[in-house]
C-alpha cells in the first residue's frame, strides 16, 4: 500500500511540475501575510420611483402593485435594495394593470438613474400604452332556449360595455355578478354565470362571452335558529322579512340579518340557505346568532374645540325583564353639558315596526346665553315605514331653571322664572345615507314640530318646527364628493305668550353650524357680545370633499346663514363664510379641523374674523 501511495504521488509532481512550484512559492514567508479578502460593496438601494407614460394607469395606481419600494421621506430606515427579480415581477404587474383597463399591447420597462457616489438609484418605469382594446361584440350563451326567451331582454340591459367601448376588466367582473344577482333575485340563487374573453392583438378587439345558466327557482322553507339562549325563536323570526312559500331573495337574507343586528341584542348574526335539505324547491333557512351580555359598560373619552375634554359612560340591560326590552342609563361630562339620561326601549308594541321609547333625566346645559337645568321625561313611539322612512310621536314633559343668565334681555325675570313645558313633538325621516358619521352617498331629512299647550299643562304656548336635509354626490374623481346641507327654523308664541324663552330659541354658529362664526354666536347679540337667540332661523352650507394621501383627506367649504328677533325678518341679511379643513379617517369617523372665515361679518362684532375647530365626524 505504501508503494502504490509513492507511485501516484510521484506521477503527480512529474504531470503537474508548475503548479507545485507555483504552490511552494507562494508559501513565502513575507507573502503570506499580506493576504487580504476582497472589500465588500454595499448593495445598490432605491432611492426613488418614478413612472413615466402612465395615462390610463394612474402613477398612484401603479404605485400600489409595485413591489419594489423607496424609503419614506424622514423614515429613519435606510432604503431598500435594488432587487432585479424583484424589478422583473414589477414589470409583469404594471402589464397586467394596463390589461385591466384594456390596453393590451401596451410595454413598460425599468430603468435605473445610479449615482456611484451613495451607490443610490433610482427607479424608472416608462409605458406606452399603445391603442386600446375595444368591444366588438358580447355573445350570451344560453343553457337552453326556454330561459333565452325569458330573460335576454333583461339581461342585455345588464351590459355595461357595448361595442365600440373600451373593455375593462372591473365593469366585465362587475356585469357578471349583475348578472348572478338578477338571477338571484329572480328566486334563482344557484344560478350559474361562466365569462370568457378573447382579445385579438392584431386588431385591438375583444369578443365577451357569457354561458348562463339560470339554474332552478327556489321559495323559502321552514327557519331554524340556533344560538340563542334568553331571547326566544319567535323574537328572533319576528324579524325577518320573509315568509314561509315566498320567492327565495338574497336581499330579504341581508335585510333580515340587518334587522336583528339593529336590535342591539346581538354580536352577530349569519342566515344560512339549506340548499341541500330543499323538498319541492323550497329552502330552510338556518339562523346563527350569538347573543350580547346581558349586561355592558361603554365608556368614551374625547375633545372638542367647543365642549373641550369630555367623559361618556353608558351602562346597558338587555332582556332583563323578559320583554326583548333595553334598558340603558348614560353619563356626559364635558364644558358645556351635564347629564344623565336613561332610555328604555320596548320593541313590538303594535308590530314589528314599532317601537316604545321612553327617556328621561336629568341635565344641565351651558350655552353663550344662559345656563339651564333640566328635568324632563319624554315617551314616544316610533314607528319604521320602510327602509328609509320612519316616523315618531310622543309626549314631552319638562321643567326649566336657569342658573346663571348670562345675556341682556329686556325682561330678565321673566327668563329667571321656572318654566313647566308640557308639548307634543311629532316628527318624520328620510335617510338613504351609507354612513352615519362619514356618508359618501345618499341623503337626510328630518322635520319636526313641537307643540306646547296650556291645554295639556304648559305654563308657556308656542309653536316649533325644525327642519334638516342633507346630501352627497359622488363626483367624477375617485374619492370625491360634493356635499349639501340646508337647515330652517322657527318658533312662534301663541296668544296668551309674549315672548318664547331663551331655551327654545335658535343660536346658530359654530363647528356644526355656520363656521366662521364662534359657537352659538351668530345672530342677534346683546352689548357685551352675548347671544339673544333668534325666533328663525336658517343655515346653508356646500362643501367639496376630496382624498389628500391615504387616510388623509381635505375639504373647501361655503357656509351661509343667520338668526333673527323676528320671524318676518327671515333671509334679511344672510352672513357668508368660507374655509377648508383636513378629515383624517379612522374606524369610529375621520377627526376633523376646519378653519372657517367671515366673508361679510356684522360691524363691530367682539371677536376674531376666522375660527379654527377640532371634532370627530363631518360637519354634517
Amino acid at each position: 500500500m505504501g508503494k502504490l501511495l509513492t507511485i501516484v504521488l510521484a506521477a503527480a509532481l512529474i504531470l503537474c511540475p508548475a503548479a507545485v512550484s507555483r504552490a511552494v512559492d507562494d508559501m513565502d514567508p513575507v507573502d503570506s501575510f499580506d493576504l487580504q479578502a476582497p472589500k465588500a460593496t454595499s448593495p445598490w438601494r432605491i432611492s426613488g420611483i418614478s413612472f413615466r407614460g402612465f395615462e390610463a394607469v394612474s402613477p398612484s395606481q401603479a404605485a400600489e402593485v409595485v413591489e419594489s419600494k423607496a424609503a419614506a421621506a424622514l423614515a429613519l430606515r435606510q432604503n431598500e435594495p435594488y432587487d432585479s427579480f424583484k424589478v422583473a415581477g414589477d414589470v409583469r404587474r404594471l402589464k397586467v394593470l394596463f390589461q385591466e383597463q384594456g390596453y393590451f399591447n401596451a410595454e413598460v420597462t425599468a430603468t435605473e438613474d445610479r449615482n456611484e457616489a451613495n451607490r443610490t438609484l433610482r427607479l424608472i418605469f416608462t409605458a406606452k400604452q399603445g391603442p386600446p382594446t375595444t368591444v366588438e361584440k358580447t355573445t350570451l350563451v344560453w343553457s337552453d332556449d326556454q330561459a333565452r326567451r325569458l330573460w335576454e331582454d333583461d339581461v342585455k340591459k345588464l351590459l355595461v360595455l357595448q361595442p365600440g367601448q373600451r373593455f375593462l376588466l372591473d365593469r366585465y367582473e362587475q356585469t357578471k355578478e349583475d348578472i348572478a344577482k338578477f338571477f338571484a333575485d329572480q328566486a334563482r340563487p344557484r344560478n350559474k354565470v361562466l365569462g370568457q374573453v378573447r382579445v385579438f392583438l392584431e386588431r385591438n378587439q375583444a369578443e365577451i362571452l357569457f354561458k348562463i345558466e339560470p339554474g332552478l327557482r327556489f321559495l323559502f322553507g321552514d327557519s331554524q335558529v340556533r344560538g340563542n339562549h334568553s331571547l326566544g325563536r319567535k323574537f328572533i323570526l319576528d324579524e325577518a322579512t320573509y315568509t314561509r312559500g315566498q320567492p327565495f331573495s338574497p336581499s330579504a337574507l341581508k335585510q333580515t340579518q340587518q334587522a336583528l343586528l339593529n336590535t342591539g341584542f346581538f354580536s352577530s348574526v349569519t342566515l344560512r340557505p339549506l340548499y341541500k335539505e330543499a323538498k319541492d324547491n323550497q329552502v330552510p333557512i338556518l339562523v346563527e346568532v350569538r347573543e350580547r351580555d346581558p349586561h355592558s359598560i361603554q365608556l368614551g373619552l374625547g375633545w372638542g374645540t367647543e365642549d373641550h375634554f369630555r367623559v361618556r359612560i353608558q351602562q346597558v340591560n338587555r332582556n332583563v325583564l323578559g320583554w326583548n326590552e333595553t334598558l340603558s342609563i348614560e353619563g356626559k361630562l364635558s364644558s358645556i353639558y351635564t347629564g344623565l339620561v336613561g332610555t328604555l326601549k320596548k320593541p313590538y308594541l303594535l308590530n314589528r315596526r314599532s317601537t316604545l321609547v321612553l327617556r328621561g333625566g336629568i341635565e344641565q346645559r351651558d350655552t353663550e346665553a344662559y345656563i339651564n337645568n333640566r328635568l324632563f321625561v319624554n315617551p314616544a313611539l316610533e314607528y319604521v315605514v320602510d327602509k328609509e322612512w320612519s316616523w315618531y310621536a310622543g309626549y314631552n314633559m319638562e321643567r326649566d331653571q336657569l342658573r346663571e343668565l348670562k345675556t341682556h334681555v329686556p325682561d330678565p325675570a321673566y327668563e329667571k322664572q321656572t318654566f313647566f313645558i308640557s308639548s307634543i313633538p311629532v316628527g318624520l325621516i328620510f335617510d338613504s345615507r351609507d354612513s352615519f358619521l362619514d356618508a359618501t352617498k345618499g341623503t337626510y331629512g328630518r322635520l319636526e314640530v313641537e307643540n306646547a299647550l296650556k291645554g295639556i299643562g304648559s305654563e308657556v304656548e308656542f309653536i316649533r318646527a325644525e327642519a334638516d336635509l342633507r346630501h352627497v354626490l359622488p363626483l367624477p374623481w375617485e374619492n370625491w364628493y360634493l356635499a349639501a346641507r340646508a337647515q330652517a327654523g322657527v318658533v312662534w308664541a301663541l296668544p296668551g305668550t309674549d315672548r318664547v324663552p331663551l331655551i327654545r330659541r335658535f343660536f346658530p354658529g359654530g363647528a356644526d353650524s355656520v363656521r366662521g362664526y364662534p359657537y352659538q354666536l351668530l345672530g342677534p347679540l346683546d352689548n357685551s357680545g352675548k347671544p339673544l337667540g333668534g325666533a328663525s332661523m336658517a343655515v346653508g352650507s356646500l362643501e367639496v370633499r376630496f382624498p389628500i394621501y391615504d387616510a388623509l383627506g381635505g375639504v373647501v367649504f361655503l357656509d351661509t346663514g343667520n338668526a333673527w328677533e323676528r320671524v318676518e325678518d327671515t333671509f334679511g341679511s344672510l352672513r357668508y363664510t368660507t374655509g377648508f379643513g383636513l378629515r383624517y379617517n379612522t374606524p369610529v369617523g375621520p377627526i376633523r379641523l376646519d378653519i372657517g372665515y367671515q366673508l361679510n361679518p356684522p360691524s363691530g362684532e367682539p371677536f376674531d374674523r376666522y375660527a379654527v375647530y377640532l371634532s370627530v365626524g363631518q360637519a354634517f
